[in-house]
């Protein structure tokens, strides 16, 4: 390129993005030839799943929030994605190659692979997504990591098809999360068909190459996916979002259902299949009526979901230090964490996840509860019994749950704290212009406790949800990009923890446990740290209804 040599390619092995580059592992070239889904037992049926709002867009990585993402990441697929164990793996990828100067990333592409509309994949439809993604008039929720504009400085200089079935990305400077970005679920950076958006180049439904594909959104009711019998999957067995994706179930249906006891209550009564993140306060009544009855199946795992309580460093009276510690010292992750999870989860006050191998003793460190110690600090601070706003919903009642704790907890040690709920679309809002004081808030998985730390660490003048913008926590997120091996990541990582225990911008809570609830009539399902389901290689007894 431009008269330089050309690098020397090495094959990334896909597993961690500090893992040392590697020859290819054999498992990948399983995936090379990807025979057509086989004629299997307990084909067809319909899976109805409980979730708890409408999906915002059909657009993935636009318009997004979880529910969104899961019914989109059975619809769409990106290069790579994340495995079981959060390594990145393969997915519309065959192989990839990095430079010598881990510049220059070569996708080679599986071949076989079709896009909803029939027509085959290509290099020409992954470079069309990839320059429509980094366009800011598309709106892609995570564009800052790819155009240098976020913390890491990472940007995308060009996107090049140097074949049908290979497309050359040549990155600004070296990191180690370009594939960990690439395969993100929020970001969801699925390739699409040109023809997902009309001649103007406005939106209109996405053409995926995914085992599922989009049916009817029933707007506020339901959205119903059909399986695409011309689906391709890989060969090697079923791991996070990649390997061996079988749609046993000829169709999905989506059912909004905000009540999540009255999801359950359905699932009980057999209108409905799966509730994902049922109530935990149920979790002891589900196991005895699943004893009981033996028609359900109840499922629990820990995620790497993070809760926390948000603080506004812009606002007059929380941009002193003193106030936001004072509100740490007077709150207690543990008691919040027994009130909310009901003793299932175990507080984390790290956005180091408790399952990551990162986590270690060391994270646990955190402001004491001492309310006594609050006082005298937010005396100091100048605090005069002004009220304190914490933001939060009914819609997830962890959120809700946690604000109550806070607010009980913050009224004890002497602060003036109201309650402010609203529905969930209205606080999301709020928290993406960063227009609050405190928020009860959730930060949804990420396979790599540096993609959290970037979630929320950078300006606001260039993301309001940036919650996070102490020069020096920016200056070490940006190091990210340049690590090689755990060792240096993990001192990286305390490094950020430390700093984070000093200038308090969030107080972090736990990591969510999940409760999910099943009838016994859905063979094959299981959670996995994500939160979220998957339900290829899933299969039911239930009949497809009538439309």
């Amino acid at each position: 390129m431009g008269g330089e040599a050309a690098p020397s390619p090495q094959t990334i092995a896909f597993m961690t993005p500090l893992r040392a580059v590697a020859v290819l592992l054999s498992a990948w070239l399983l995936g090379s030839c990807t025979p057509p889904a086989a004629t299997a037992p307990g084909r067809g049926g319909e899976i109805r799943v409980a979730i708890s709002s409408d999906i915002l867009s059909t657009n993935p990585g636009v318009l997004r929030d979880g529910n969104t993402d899961t019914v989109l990441y059975h619809i769409g697929e990106s290069l790579v994605a994340y495995r079981d164990d959060m390594s990145v793996g393969p997915l519309l990828a065959r192989t990839v190659a990095l430079s010598e100067d881990r510049l220059t990333y070569t996708f080679t592409l599986r071949h076989g692979v079709r896009f909803h509309n029939g027509e085959p994949m290509t290099s020409a439809e992954v470079v069309w997504t990839w320059r429509r993604l980094l366009d800011p008039e598309t709106g892609f929720r995570c564009l800052d990591d790819f155009d240098g504009s976020g913390a890491s400085g990472v940007r995308i200089e060009s996107i090049t098809a140097t074949a049908p079935d290979q497309v050359v990305f040549r990155l600004n400077r070296p990191s180690a999360l370009f594939l960990d970005r690439m395969a993100s679920i929020q970001c969801l950076t699925a390739i699409l068909h040109p023809s997902s958006v009309d001649a103007a180049g406005a939106w209109t439904a996405p053409i995926g190459t995914g085992p599922y594909q989009l049916g009817e959104w029933r707007r506020g009711r339901s959205v119903t996916l059909e399986r695409f019998d011309d689906y391709s999957p890989r060969s090697e067995p079923m791991s996070g979002l990649t390997g061996r994706k079988i749609a046993y179930a000829r169709r999905l249906v989506f059912v909004v259902t905000p009540d999540r006891l009255s999801a359950k209550a359905s699932l009980y009564a057999g209108a409905i299949d799966l509730v994902f993140a049922a109530p935990i306060s149920a979790y002891g009544e589900m196991q005895r009526h699943a004893q009981r009855h033996g028609d359900v199946r109840v499922h629990r795992r820990d995620t790497l979901d993070w809760t926390v309580l948000l603080m506004q460093t812009r606002d007059p009276l929380l941009s002193d230090v003193r106030m936001r510690r004072a509100i740490a010292h007077a709150l207690s992750p543990r008691l919040i964490t027994d009130v909310s999870s009901f003793g299932l989860a175990q507080p984390n006050s790290s956005a180091v996840m408790r399952a990551s191998r990162f986590y270690n003793a060391r994270f646990a460190a955190w402001p004491a509860y001492d309310p006594a110690l609050a006082r005298r600090l937010a005396r100091e601070a100048g605090y005069d019994g002004q009220v304190l706003t914490i933001q939060t919903n009914r819609k997830f009642p962890y959120m809700y749950d946690n604000a109550i704790a806070a607010q009980a907890m913050l009224t004890a040690a002497g602060f003036n704290v109201r309650l402010e709920v609203s529905d969930w679309a209205t606080q999301l809002s709020q928290f993406q212009r960063g227009d609050f004081q405190l928020s009860a808030f959730g930060y949804s998985a990420r396979s790599h406790p540096a993609l959290m730390y970037a979630t929320f660490t950078g300006s606001r003048d260039v993301r309001g949800s940036y919650q996070w913008e102490d020069p020096r926590a920016l200056a070490l997120v940006a190091q990210f990009e340049e690590v090689r091996d755990d060792a240096a990541m993990a001192l990286l990582l305390l490094q950020l923890h430390g700093l984070m225990q000093e200038d308090l911008p969030m107080v972090g809570l736990y990591n969510d446990e999940i409760v999910d609830l099943s009838r016994t009539s859905l063979t094959g399902y299981a959670p996995w740290a994500m939160g979220r389901p998957r339900l290829w290689g899933v299969q039911t007894t239930r009949p497809v209804s009538a439309p």
